[in-house]
C-alpha cells in the first residue's frame, strides 16, 4: 500500500510540473519570436549615421524600395515579401503625414485655397463670372491704352467673314467706349 501511494504521489507531482516545461503551442494563437532583453539591446549602442542631404536620403530610400520589390518579385519568399512591404508602408505613411500637413497649412493660411479666390461653387458663379468679365475688361483697356489695339483681316477666305462677328462681339461686349469702326 505504501508503494502505490508513493507512486501516486510521484504521479501526481510530475502531471504537476509537466505543464512548466511544456510549449505553450496551439491552435488559438501564434509562437511569437521571442524579443531580445533589453540588456542586449543595450550593450552595443550604435553610433548614430552622419546626416544625408534630403536629396541623397529621397534617393537611397526610392533605391531601396525599387530593389526590395524587385527581389520580392525575382525571389519570391516571406522575408523579402516582408522587406518591401515595410519600405511600402513607410511611404504611405509619410504620405498621410503629408496630406496631414497640407491640410493644417489650408486652415493656418487661408489665402492658400484656391476655391476662396475662384470660387464656382452653385451660389457664386454669377457673382464670380461678373468680377471675371471686370477683370478682363480692365485688362484690355489697360492694354489698349498702353499699346493700342488694331485688327487685320484678309476678306478673301469664307472664314474671314465669320470672324468679323468675333470682333464685332468683342467690341460691343468687352470694349465699349471704343469706335471699332467695324459696322
Amino acid at each position: 500500500m505504501r508503494t502505490i501511494h508513493a507512486a501516486m504521489l510521484a504521479g501526481c507531482l510530475c502531471c504537476a510540473l509537466m505543464p512548466a516545461f511544456a510549449k505553450d503551442a496551439g491552435w488559438q494563437w501564434y509562437n511569437e519570436k521571442l524579443k531580445p532583453r533589453d540588456e542586449e539591446r543595450k550593450a552595443a549602442p550604435a553610433a548614430p549615421p552622419p546626416q544625408m542631404d534630403i536629396l541623397e536620403k529621397l534617393a537611397t530610400l526610392q533605391a531601396a524600395t525599387k530593389r526590395s520589390l524587385y527581389e520580392a518579385i525575382l525571389y519570391p519568399s516571406s522575408e523579402n515579401f516582408v522587406k518591401y512591404f515595410r519600405l511600402q508602408n513607410y511611404w504611405t505613411q509619410q504620405a498621410g503625414l503629408f496630406s496631414m500637413s497640407a491640410k493644417k497649412a489650408m486652415l493656418e493660411n487661408p489665402e492658400l485655397d484656391y476655391n476662396l479666390q475662384h470660387s464656382y461653387y452653385n451660389g457664386t458663379v454669377k457673382n464670380q463670372l461678373a468680377a471675371d468679365y471686370a477683370e478682363q475688361r480692365q485688362a484690355i483697356s489697360t492694354l489698349a491704352q498702353h499699346y493700342g489695339v488694331m485688327f487685320f483681316y484678309r476678306g478673301r477666305e469664307a472664314i474671314d467673314g465669320q470672324l468679323v462677328q468675333v470682333i464685332k462681339k468683342f467690341s460691343r461686349n468687352l470694349w465699349p467706349e471704343r469706335d471699332t469702326g467695324v459696322g
